[in-house]
């Protein structure tokens, strides 16, 4: 029985009507229903990069006010969760008190990173581990800091035999942007100093002409005779496509897309492809929310439904079919142990931490990083002047939607 049947026969008295769109139209129907206030949709499951929308424009309940009469035993979920993933996709600012306790706005329907896909085969070669040895001084084995990834992803590459070290990102889209972050974080930089990334203001500090940013670009470029690929038309999906083919050594992927690259249609799995936490101590945190729309006609049965979901149970189910879960006790499960990035995943989300910009600012950000880095790969810009123009014009458009913002 399908998940939708299975909660259709438990509760007679409610019908679910999911509406699949593609991101881009289940965004854009979502925004226009909450502008129009035409209450279409009772559930908007959407991306952090939304919360500050959603909250600022009073488009969505905060979950709380919908759950006061669900018995605390089906609420118990909440102390399972990875507290930093729920509050960067699930939390906001107290608008009403802007220097008191943050709001629990909504759950996680997914926790995602991004993580190490490794080849497995070519860290097994015998020829391989003994000449690497030879070269570097040191053990062939997963990279746990960015030296080793850098010395792997050289070691590996031969274009004569049509092997490569690394896939990178590097198409619009901020495919590129998330990636690079990963970079910038990992080696002690950071895009703002805050907490959560739908934190900040019109003062809060951009950091992106610093040493630490620097050093993460000119490594990043660095990696430039290693990759596979088209750079600039390297999505997360052609990544994935790339990644399959068995000749590239590493990839940062997407957490959500690991099933799509190992599951395989009678059950089992890929298991050429090894998964670990990126180089250094921290991982990207990222991931949505189930919204409940303030014209919902049906706010309390939708809560309802969002407080099934989140159930361990309904979780772990879901997890075998694909999804992230922002469960703890979830990877515990024996089934869900046996999937080949469910570690990796849990280790990531256990250590993550704010990288990704959520505020009002967002996706001009994401752009303008997009565009120097771009330029820099296409050598129209050096490393130094990548990060002098990234931090000139966030700095130039931030005071414009500030500007903007505080007119409305």
């Amino acid at each position: 029985m399908s998940f939708q049947k299975d909660y259709e026969a438990k509760h007679p008295d409610v019908k679910l009507d999911f509406k699949p769109n593609s991101f881009d139209d289940a965004f854009n129907k979502a925004n226009q229903d909450f502008a129009n206030g035409t209450g279409l949709y009772d559930i908007v499951m959407q991306y952090n990069f939304s919360l500050a929308s959603f909250v600022t424009n009073d488009y969505v309940y905060p979950i709380d006010e919908l759950i006061k009469n669900v018995p605390d035993s089906l609420k118990s979920f909440e102390k399972d969760m990875f507290p930093r993933a729920w509050h960067e996709v699930g939390f906001y600012k107290n608008l009403k008190d802007p220097q008191g306790p943050i709001v629990k706005v909504g759950y996680p329907f997914t926790s995602n990173t991004m993580f190490l896909c490794y080849n497995k085969a070519m860290f097994d070669d015998k020829a391989a581990q003994t000449a690497y040895e030879a070269k570097y001084k040191e053990k062939l084995q997963v990279p746990a800091t960015w030296e080793q990834y850098q010395h792997v992803a050289a070691f590996f590459t031969r274009p004569d035999k049509h092997t490569y070290g690394v896939c990178l990102q590097g198409a619009v889209g901020s495919w590129l942007y998330y990636e690079w972050v990963n970079f910038l974080f990992g080696m002690g930089g950071k895009v703002m100093d805050k907490e959560y990334g739908w934190q900040g203001d019109q003062n809060t500090k951009v950091l992106l002409n610093t040493p630490e940013a620097l050093n993460a670009t000119k490594f990043y470029y660095g990696l430039k005779p290693y990759n596979a690929g088209n750079f600039t038309n390297v999505d997360a999906y052609e990544q994935i496509k790339l990644v399959k083919q068995g000749n590239i050594a590493m990839a940062l992927i997407w957490s959500d897309l690991a099933y799509s690259l190992t599951a395989k249609p009678d059950g089992s799995f890929d298991t050429r492809f090894g998964f670990a936490p990126i180089p250094g101590n921290k991982s990207l945190l990222a991931g949505g929310s189930f919204f409940i729309n303030r014209k919902s006609k049906n706010p309390e049965v939708a809560a309802r439904y969002i407080i099934d979901q989140m159930q361990p149970k309904v979780q772990v189910a879901l997890f075998k079919k694909g999804l992230c879960s922002p469960l703890k006790t979830v990877y515990d499960d024996p089934e869900v142990k046996k999937i080949p990035y469910a570690e990796a995943l849990r280790s990531s989300l256990d250590r993550g931490v704010y990288m990704l910009e959520a505020g009002i600012d967002a996706t001009m950000i994401s752009d303008k990083i997009t565009a120097a880095l771009q330029k820099m790969w296409n050598n129209e810009l050096t490393p130094e002047q990548a990060v002098k123009i990234m931090q000139t014009d966030i700095d130039k458009e931030r005071k414009v939607i500030y500007a903007n913002a505080a007119k409305h």
